[in-house]
């Protein structure tokens, strides 16, 4: 029986946040899992012929912990996923829970007191341990695949060695466009007039409204927009994201005409595309979704960066592609990846990457003492988001200079004119810069004036009035300062996008 309305509205929150405690649950599951099955093959290897006391403890819990983590899994997946990987990730990580709770009991008859019993088990146990081992690491990575994108562990590897491409696409063109509805080839040659339109056009706006949950290694809901297999595709429902050749039956434009208030309106954060943005993604559709076929590394983020730089020099030391700035080595990957325990996910932009994507997922959890952990990172940090967390402007007083951000957020903090302040005088490269629902005020177009590659500034549900956007937008004309309707009374107020 369903909950009555109300009831499910104040429950949401609460199980919100039970389904986001899925990633920290998988971990005891697969520790334990593997800790067995380290300890079975060392007494396999020392002809021991019964099974620890230690492996079946371990699989219980093991079993128990995982009963949890697909708890939390499917109610997670409720709101963040969708696709092939998540069918097979949700129901084999099921079948695992299942195999882990007869895999303990027989592991507990193996170690019991009864030494005829426990020997004629124990080979049993040790080739079941195997087969459940090589299934939870399977179902580890399904969930992999979904948060940083396909083959993300053998990738190093196969471009090392020259590979090419990305498994699944075959390394050449998708089929060419049918009257059915087939998705199109796209274009090969670089002069193509539609892939300019793609990299001067489509991709700056994917990059800043889209790449921030799906590109750049991120899939989220199985969606990963700068693969063009995955963007031209069905969802599970068997609707086109991105039908070659038709707009309007393409769920992407669907889903951005949907009022902001709809749980299923794209983009999620921030104001809604602006009506020539949306004609933008039309044409592009229209013309057969031509764009590579995979993205390489930092790819998308160098091709904005030559469509932005056209007319201005690229300054050595203070971007992101500088010369001087060296691919991320592992030991710095390992280093920004243990910051998941203050609640910071700091991962590479793509795959042989130079600079790392920031953002607070642990929100309100993270404070000013958490934000330290930044420093050693903030030469390499490219995309620096805030958003949510409980941070101070004395916090942005620590922060060091970091030279290669591109893109701010401080969206919903606490932070007034002071920490933006003091934020971005130490992200003067910076060209997206997010405010919304922060403490800004007019003043705070005193720093932004002084951001010399500035594009874009979002304000909306701030202390910024009509009268101080008109002036800003008077002195910086090449700026798109996004308002919607949340600043009514400035010169240019766009409001939702037209229904066609």
């Amino acid at each position: 029986m369903p909950f009555p309305p109300i009831l499910a509205d104040a429950l949401a929150p609460f199980m919100e946040a039970f389904g986001r405690l899925h990633p920290l649950a998988v971990h005891l599951p697969i520790g334990l899992v593997a800790a067995a099955f380290l300890v079975e093959a060392f007494r396999a290897v020392q002809r021991r012929q019964d099974a620890s006391p230690f492996t079946p403890v371990a699989l219980w819990i093991a079993a128990l912990g995982a009963a949890g983590a697909s708890a939390t899994g499917w109610v997670f997946s409720s709101e963040n996923g969708s696709g092939e990987d998540l069918f097979w990730h949700r129901w084999l990580g099921v079948l695992a829970t299942m195999a882990l709770a007869g895999l303990a009991w027989m592991a507990s008859r193996a170690a019991g007191p009864d030494r005829e019993r426990a020997v004629n088990a124990t080979p049993a146990v040790r080739g079941a341990l195997v087969a459940v081992t090589v299934l939870v690491a399977w179902v580890g990575h399904l969930g992999g695949n979904m948060v940083w994108g396909t083959n993300h562990v053998l990738e190093p590897i196969v471009d090392a060695f020259g590979g090419t491409g990305s498994p699944g696409d075959g390394g050449g063109a998708a089929p060419a466009a049918s009257a059915s509805g087939d998705a199109a080839a796209p274009a090969a040659a670089e002069g193509d007039a539609r892939m300019t339109f793609y990299t001067s056009k489509v991709l700056p706006l994917l990059e800043s409204r889209c790449y921030e949950c799906h590109g750049n290694g991120k899939r989220k809901g199985g969606l990963q927009m700068d693969v063009r297999e995955s963007l031209v595709s069905k969802n599970d429902d068997g609707v086109w994201i991105a039908q070659p050749g038709d707009p309007a039956h393409s769920l992407l434009i669907e889903r951005c005409l949907l009022p902001a208030e709809d749980d299923e309106s794209m983009p999620p954060e921030g104001d809604r595309l602006k009506a020539s943005d949306l004609e933008v993604l039309r044409t592009w559709i229209a013309d057969g979704v031509v764009m590579p076929e995979t993205a390489s590394p930092a790819a998308g983020r160098t091709a904005e960066r030559r469509a932005g730089d056209a007319g201005r020099e690229v300054r050595p030391g203070t971007g992101a592609y500088a010369a001087g700035l060296a691919p991320l080595g592992t030991q710095e990957v390992a280093e920004a990846a243990a910051l998941r325990d203050k609640g910071i996910n700091a991962v590479p932009v793509a795959a042989g990457a130079s600079t790392f994507v920031v953002s607070v997922p642990g929100g309100k959890g993270v404070d000013d003492a958490a934000l330290a952990a930044l420093v050693p990172l903030a030469p390499r940090i490219e995309e620096l988001s805030l958003a949510r967390a409980s941070v101070t402007d004395a916090g942005m007083m620590q922060l060091p200079q970091m030279p290669a951000v591109r893109s701010v957020r401080v969206d919903n903090t606490q932070l007034t004119d002071v920490g933006i302040t003091a934020l971005l005088s130490r992200t003067l490269d910076a060209e997206t810069v997010n405010l919304v629902g922060s403490g800004a005020t007019d003043r705070i177009f005193t720093m932004l004036a002084k951001l010399p590659h500035l594009r874009r500034v979002y304000v909306f549900e701030t202390k910024v009035t009509a009268a101080g956007i008109d002036a800003f937008r008077a002195s910086r004309p090449g700026v798109d300062i996004v308002v919607g309707q949340g600043v009514p009374g400035t010169s240019t107020t766009e409001g939702p996008p037209i229904t066609p």
